[in-house]
């Protein structure tokens, strides 16, 4: 039986698997970001823009994520965890933009 004065009680390690997934999406966000990068020699600074509002994207995500993690941890334990339907919703419509916003790139040079 785990200790209940530890932090991390859940036997199941959501928070953990959670943590991991959101890691992978924002190295992801930098990867895609650096692509973008790898334009600027051929279309100049026209190409900084998406690379720049893709790494603010993950900067913002990464600060979510450092702030949600003890929280969730918490309601956990707690058993009065909220769904974070909202932070999801955005980063969901900021990646579909950016992924527009490429294939518009792509297409257009």
């Amino acid at each position: 039986m785990p200790d209940p004065t530890r932090l991390q009680a859940d036997d199941g390690l959501q928070p953990e698997r959670t943590l991991l997934a959101w890691r992978r999406t924002i190295l992801a966000m930098v990867v895609c970001s650096c692509f973008f990068l790898r334009w600027v020699p051929q279309h100049g600074w026209l190409a900084v823009g998406p690379a720049i509002v893709c790494l603010l994207a993950a900067g913002a995500a990464w600060l979510r994520l450092r702030r949600s993690y003890q929280r969730n941890l918490i309601g956990l334990q707690a058993e009065i965890i909220a769904s974070g339907v909202t932070v999801n919703l955005l980063l969901a419509v900021c990646v579909t933009v950016l992924c527009a916003v490429e294939l518009f790139a792509i297409l257009a040079w």
